[in-house]
């Protein structure tokens, strides 16, 4: 009886549960968990800056078209309405519907409140377009040769920009078009490269090319 007591009283080396000793981790395998996770932040990383680069173009094109259109838009009213004379007795062979013609300047005129005359203080009859190079902007002067000249910035950030004229024909009148053949423009091909910054990344450029009739030259 004391040799069984004695038997089941003695100790025992405790079992591990679930058959395992739990354990922490190794140097190594922290190392190389670490490098895992860092090849995987890098990935990530890459993706979003891609992401963030492509996004950031894309509005800034958007822009960039938008602003190009709509200013080349209200360019191609100005240009359709030049030569405008509904009374036949706003012209003659001194006063042209396009008075001046070269590659970075273009002047109309239109008798647009219809009173037989051209008004040298009007908003509205007397347009030119004008492209300074060096500040790289595109300038519109609602009337010119008088005191009230008004200049302001129609399009910023013009890379680029150039006016080429047509006759009837299609042919090349140069660039500046001489004072003889002003009176033979029947189209003007307006070509406008604008560039706009895009932050951290490259700038955006976007080109935009339009023929214009003149509808009232010709008649």
């Amino acid at each position: 009886m004391k040799n069984l007591v004695s038997t089941g009283l003695k100790s025992t080396k405790a079992s591990d549960a679930g058959g395992f000793r739990a354990r922490g981790f190794t140097l190594v395998e922290m190392l190389v968990g670490m490098a895992v996770a860092s090849i995987i932040m890098t990935a990530i990383y890459s993706v979003y800056v891609g992401l963030t680069r492509s996004y950031t173009s894309q509005n800034i094109a958007a822009d960039v078209q938008q602003v190009m259109r709509a200013g080349i838009d209200f360019m191609v009213e100005d240009i359709m309405m030049a030569g405008f004379d509904p009374e036949e007795s706003a012209f003659t062979s001194v006063i042209l519907p396009i008075e001046q013609a070269d590659a970075t300047k273009l002047r109309v005129k239109a008798d647009r409140n219809m009173n037989g005359g051209i008004d040298t203080n009007s908003d509205l009859e007397i347009i030119t377009y004008l492209y300074d190079s060096g500040a790289k902007r595109l300038d519109q002067i609602l009337y010119e040769g008088t005191v009230n000249s008004d200049q302001e910035v129609f399009i910023d950030n013009v890379e680029a920009f150039s006016f080429t004229y047509l006759d009837a024909a299609g042919t090349d009148l140069g660039n500046p078009v001489p004072s003889a053949d002003l009176d033979d423009i029947r189209t003007v091909v307006i070509s406008m490269t604008v560039r706009e910054p895009a932050g951290r990344h490259e700038p955006v450029d976007r080109t935009y090319t339009v023929r214009v009739r003149c509808r009232n030259l010709g008649i």
